[in-house]
């Protein structure tokens, strides 16, 4: 973990903090100058420049990330199965790896974009574990 960051709630700040934060939204959404923005949100041209580069809002719409492993038999259409349940839950799949099979059993491990899923982590586990010929479903981490 990198020690240069904090996680803080906004309510123990100094209130400029957060208006540096609105003074840069309006610079990006409503093409004002830095001057126009400071003005709008009631901060010094002085208080947005020393801020602006160490304070930010967490991205709610960036990608949330999962690390599924799987042990299945080897079976035709098993890899279709899983697609089609991830699929089900608005699940955007962005990495597979499959182990060749030994003694008709595979691994795969898929890392997958969860960030649209419409269902809880619990209830995908459990449909991805009922799912034929899956031995046994985990999640390895997740953010």
């Amino acid at each position: 973990m990198n020690d240069d960051f904090l996680l803080i709630h906004k309510g123990i700040l100094p209130p400029m903090l957060p208006l540096v934060i609105n003074a840069r939204n309006k610079i990006q959404t409503e093409g004002l100058s830095i001057t126009e923005a400071c003005k709008a949100v009631g901060i010094s041209r002085s208080v947005y420049y020393k801020y602006k580069d160490y304070v930010f809002e967490i991205d709610s719409s960036a990608s949330k990330k999962a690390i599924f492993t799987f042990k299945v038999d080897d079976q035709t259409g098993v890899l279709t199965s899983l697609l089609s349940q991830l699929s089900k839950a608005d699940i955007n799949v962005l990495t597979i790896h499959q182990e060749m099979p030994i003694q008709g059993l595979a691994f795969i491990t898929m890392t997958l974009d969860i960030k649209n899923l419409t269902i809880s982590i619990e209830e995908l586990l459990k449909q991805l574990n009922d799912t034929k010929y899956v031995r046994k479903a985990k999640v390895v981490a997740y953010e």
